[in-house]
C-alpha cells in the first residue's frame, strides 16, 4: 500500500512540477576582447539574474557576422546592440527594446578626424582623399559620417580610397600611422588621440539614439518588464554593476523602437533599403518637413515630441520623408497624427489636419539667409557666368520672399533657378557646384554649420522666414487636441531655439 501511495504522489509531481528554467543568453557584440567584455558585464548579468530569478549567461561573438548570425537565431535571448545592428536585426527577428545605454561623455557624437598636421580643414576637402571606416554596426562610425558626406554631395566614390577596417581602434591607428587621411568614430573613442594631439576633428555631429539592450520574442513579456525595471534602476540598486562597465556605459534609460526611425530614414536614404521592425510600432506620429537632417531633427524636436507624448499618453515618433513632395503626399493620405507645416503645406493638407499652434520665431534666427559655399582656396574667384540659385520647391516660400534681394545680388547676370526637393538638399546643390547661391532658413544653416564647419557662409539675410504651423489630424478626439494645446503652451521659452522658434502661439479652435 505504501508503495502504491508513493507511486501516486510521484505521478502527481511529474504532472504539475514545472521544468527548471533554462539560462537566458546575454549576447554581446565584438566591440572588445571577450576577457574585457566578460569583466565588464559579469556584475550586470549577476544583478539582472537576481532581479528576474533566472540565471543569465554571457555569450560572445568572434566577429560581426557571427554576432548577426547569433542575433538572428529564433531563441530567447537578450542582446546588446549598436544602433545599426539593432535596426538590421529587428528587421529579421522580433526584438523588444528593454533600455537604452547612457553613453559616457562624447559617446553620442560622431567626429570625422584627420592627423594634427593634415592640410585638410573641412569635410569637403576630403574629396579625392583616402578614408577608412570603423565599426560598421555603429552609427557614429558608419551611417552618420555617410550622412554628413551625403549633405556634401559625396559618396564612397568621391574618395581616392574608401574601405572598411572593421573596428574603430584599427581605423584610428591607420590614420595616425598615415595609411589613410581620415576616419570617423564616436567622439569618446577618438578622445585619447585628440587629447594627445595626434588627431583633430574637422566635423562633429550628434548620433541620435545610441546603443540599447533588447530582448527577443522568446523572452516572456513579464520577464522583459522585470529586466527593464532592473536596468532603469541599476545605477541606484547596484552601482558596482554600472561602474564595472567603464567607458562602455554610464547607465540605462527608457527607450522604444520608434526612437530609431531617424536612423531607419538615414539608412534608406543612403543604402536604398527600408528596414521595418518585425514588432509593429504602437505609437502616434509627428511629421517633420525634410528641412533638417533626420538626426538633427530627432534632437531639435525632442521637446515637442515629449510634449505630445504627455498630452496623448502614447509614444509619439518622428517621421521625416525624404522630400517635400512625399511629405505632403503622406500628410494628405492621413499618415501623420501631428505635423509641422509651412504655410503652403497647411493649404494642401487642410482636409486632413486642424491647426493647433504657430511658431513664434527667435529674433536672431527668424530670417531667411542667402548662402554660398565657401571658396575652396583664397585665390579661387567666383564665376561671372549665370547665377544659379538653389531653393526648396515647391512647398517653401523662400524663393518668392527673397527674390528681390537675390535679383539685386545677381545684377546683370542671368539667373537660373535650381529647385530642390528639400531645404537641406539646397546645401548639397551648393557642395556639388550645381548652384552658386542658396536660400534657406537661418536656423537650418546654423544647425548644419555646427556639424560641418567651414563649408557654407551666409552672404546676407533675406527677410523673415515663414512660420511653421503645428497641426493635428481632424479625426483625433477633441480632448486630444485640447490636451496638446495645454502641453504645447507649457513648453519652456526657447526650448526649440535651434529650430529658430522662441515658442508656439496657440491658435483658437476652428
Amino acid at each position: 500500500m505504501k508503495t502504491k501511495r508513493q507511486l501516486w504522489l510521484w505521478m502527481i509531481l511529474c504532472c504539475f512540477t514545472l521544468p527548471a528554467q533554462a539560462d537566458l543568453r546575454f549576447l554581446l557584440p565584438p566591440v572588445s576582447s571577450p576577457a574585457v567584455m566578460y569583466a565588464a558585464f559579469t556584475p550586470l548579468a549577476n544583478y539582472l539574474s537576481h532581479a528576474i530569478d533566472q540565471k543569465i549567461t554571457l555569450s560572445f561573438s568572434a566577429n560581426l557576422q557571427s554576432f548577426y548570425n547569433q542575433a538572428d537565431q529564433n531563441t530567447p535571448q537578450m542582446v546588446l546592440f549598436c544602433p545599426i545592428a539593432y535596426i538590421r536585426s529587428a528587421h529579421q527577428q522580433a526584438y523588444y527594446p528593454l533600455a537604452g545605454v547612457i553613453p559616457t561623455p562624447g559617446g553620442n557624437h560622431s567626429v570625422i578626424v584627420v592627423r594634427r598636421n593634415s592640410p585638410i580643414h573641412n569635410a569637403l576637402q576630403l574629396r579625392n582623399r583616402s578614408f577608412v571606416m570603423g565599426d560598421p554596426a555603429c552609427a557614429a562610425s558608419s551611417l552618420v559620417p555617410l550622412s554628413m558626406f551625403r549633405e556634401l554631395g559625396m559618396t564612397p566614390k568621391s574618395f581616392s580610397v574608401f574601405r572598411q577596417s572593421g573596428s574603430d581602434q584599427s581605423a584610428l591607428m591607420d590614420v595616425a600611422a598615415r595609411f589613410y587621411d581620415a576616419t570617423a568614430v564616436a567622439k569618446n573613442v577618438a578622445a585619447p588621440y585628440i587629447h594627445s594631439g595626434t588627431l583633430r576633428a574637422i566635423a562633429d555631429a550628434e548620433v541620435g539614439p545610441g546603443d540599447l539592450l533588447a530582448a527577443s520574442a522568446g523572452v516572456p513579456a513579464n520577464v522583459r518588464t522585470k529586466l527593464t525595471a532592473a536596468l532603469l534602476t541599476a545605477k541606484m540598486q547596484d552601482p558596482a554593476s554600472i561602474q564595472a562597465l567603464g567607458g562602455l556605459a554610464a547607465g540605462f534609460k527608457a527607450i522604444n523602437d520608434g526612437d530609431y526611425n531617424a536612423l531607419r530614414t538615414l539608412y534608406q536614404e543612403i543604402h536604398g533599403v527600408k528596414l521595418l521592425p518585425k514588432v509593429p510600432q504602437e505609437a502616434m506620429t509627428l511629421g517633420i518637413p525634410p528641412t533638417f537632417t533626420p538626426i538633427a531633427a530627432y534632437r531639435i524636436f525632442a521637446p515637442l515630441q515629449k510634449a505630445l507624448n504627455e498630452a496623448t499618453g502614447l509614444p509619439v515618433q518622428l517621421v521625416i520623408p525624404h522630400n517635400e513632395q512625399s511629405f505632403v503626399a503622406d500628410g494628405r493620405a492621413g499618415k501623420f497624427d501631428f505635423a509641422l507645416l509651412t504655410p503652403r503645406m497647411v493649404a494642401m493638407e487642410k482636409t486632413q489636419m486642424l491647426p493647433i499652434a504657430q511658431s513664434v520665431p527667435r529674433r536672431d534666427m527668424h530670417g531667411l539667409a542667402i548662402i554660398r559655399r565657401d571658396m575652396p582656396s583664397p585665390s579661387a574667384a567666383p564665376s561671372m557666368g549665370p547665377l544659379r540659385i538653389a531653393f526648396a520647391s515647391p512647398y517653401c516660400s523662400a524663393r518668392s520672399l527673397a527674390k528681390a534681394k537675390l535679383l539685386h545680388l545677381a545684377g546683370k547676370r542671368t539667373v537660373i533657378w535650381v529647385p530642390e526637393g528639400s531645404e537641406h538638399a539646397v546645401f548639397t546643390a551648393l557642395a556639388e557646384n550645381r548652384a552658386t547661391l542658396g536660400i534657406v532658413r537661418t536656423a537650418t544653416v546654423m544647425a548644419l554649420e555646427k556639424e560641418l564647419p567651414g563649408i557654407w557662409s551666409i552672404v546676407q539675410s533675406a527677410g523673415r522666414a515663414p512660420v511653421w504651423t503645428l497641426v493635428g489630424k481632424r479625426q483625433l478626439p477633441p480632448r486630444i487636441h485640447s490636451a496638446v494645446k495645454q502641453q504645447v503652451a507649457k513648453m519652456p521659452l526657447n526650448v526649440l531655439d535651434t529650430a529658430g522658434f522662441m515658442r508656439f502661439s496657440i491658435l483658437p479652435d476652428a
